[in-house]
């Protein structure tokens, strides 16, 4: 039996910081997406990255604390298998 597995791809990975619930819709640096998105976390959502650009979102996993990092973008560094970031560091992008 041949078992398919989805490709690890490590790299870095910008943009911001939001959560489960709301995802792209508070990827930005507006003082009241970063509020929602801080709320939503402390009420159960998880946390998730939407990058720069095509604002693809993205699960994060792994034992990171997201939360002071919520006031800016992020260069998040990681492995990403299908739509999940394993994530390595993540610290305030230039």
């Amino acid at each position: 039996m041949i078992l398919a597995a989805a490709p690890v791809f490590a790299g870095e990975f910008t943009g911001w910081i939001s959560d489960s619930s709301c995802g792209a819709s508070n990827a930005s640096a507006e003082a009241a997406n970063r509020d929602c998105a801080e709320r939503c976390l402390k009420n159960g959502s998880s946390p998730v990255l939407v990058t720069d650009g095509d604002g693809k979102v993205l699960k994060l996993s792994g034992k990171v604390d997201v939360n002071p990092h919520m006031r800016y973008k992020v260069k998040v560094t990681g492995d990403l298998k299908g739509e999940t970031l394993t994530v390595a560091s993540i610290a305030k992008a230039n």
